[in-house]
């Protein structure tokens, strides 16, 4: 009776053992059968067969201490044809992987891409381009669907006035004279704060594209959704992501301007009367231009 029993478990365990291995070869040879897009989905891969190309080029203008370092190596990492000066798709996988062995911030690992590598790559690869450059590059590259016939949608991080300009004077080693004699010296130490400030968005871009906003303090969640939504997913990606610091951290403590209320709102005054980005970013924030309004 025993044996019996002990026969019939072996029996069991065998014929469940057959029905795994079977189970296993066909679905095996189901996965060859399969489209691209239900292989992809069955292995847990982005389903890259069914991407559409986006009827326009995304174009990221790289305001100084906006966060665009990040955005444009997060995006080269996250997605497919990110072209920028601080990261492309094509090897974003393998710097990030380089990035991960750097040792310390004072080592400092940066991708940069000169401008006339760029040039040299050219853009016919590109779903979105980031660049730290004049503003004239954006039309006599893709103004008024010269490039291919395709348009360019712009797209311009927006912070805060005075953070973004104590941002910059913590990048240029800078400081606001908050005891100067007259207005005049003190919108001086203002200006000598300024990275590239006037030169990166003029109000003429509007007249070649279609030029939208984005909270600073949204790209890497809404603004990315958003994006996310438009640009092909990677098939791999290098996790986790390694921030490239362009700026030491800063001490608001030491920043007189906080413990000034009358220098706060004259320079809130001076920068959105003469700096065009600004004035952009004052209208275009809370309008149906800013992507991420929510």
């Amino acid at each position: 009776m025993a044996m019996s029993k002990l026969r019939m478990m072996t029996l069991t365990v065998v014929g469940f053992v057959l029905i795994l291995s079977i189970s296993f070869i066909k679905k095996n040879i189901d996965l060859r059968s399969l489209s691209t897009a239900e292989g992809n989905k069955l292995l847990g891969h982005p389903d890259l067969s069914s991407y559409v190309y986006p009827n326009v080029i995304y174009g990221h203008v790289h305001i100084a201490k906006t966060g665009g370092t990040s955005i444009n190596g997060i995006f080269a990492n996250k997605f497919e044809r990110v072209c920028g000066h601080k990261g492309y798709s094509y090897n974003a996988y393998n710097d990030n992987e380089l990035a991960k062995q750097v040792k310390g911030p004072a080592d400092g690992f940066e991708v940069q891409v000169p401008p006339e590598i760029m040039e040299k790559i050219g853009y016919e690869n590109c779903d979105y381009v980031s660049n730290e450059t004049p503003w004239e590059f954006w039309i006599d590259k893709f103004g008024d669907g010269k490039f291919h016939g395709i348009p360019l949608e712009l797209h311009v991080p927006c912070r805060d006035r005075i953070d973004h300009l104590m941002s910059q004077c913590n990048f240029r080693h800078a400081t606001l004279d908050c005891d100067a004699s007259s207005d005049e010296d003190f919108f001086e130490s203002v200006r000598g704060c300024f990275t590239n400030l006037m030169v990166r968005y003029h109000h003429e871009l509007a007249e070649h594209f279609h030029v939208q906003c984005f909270d600073f303090k949204k790209q890497f969640t809404t603004y990315t959704q958003y994006m996310s939504k438009r640009l092909q997913p990677r098939r791999l990606e290098s996790e986790p992501y390694i921030k490239r610091e362009t700026n030491r951290p800063r001490d608001r403590m030491n920043e007189c301007i906080w413990k000034r209320p009358d220098l706060l709102d004259k320079t809130n005054v001076y920068l959105l009367e003469n700096v065009p980005y600004y004035q952009f970013c004052d209208y275009c924030m809370g309008s149906e231009d800013e992507i991420t309004r929510e």
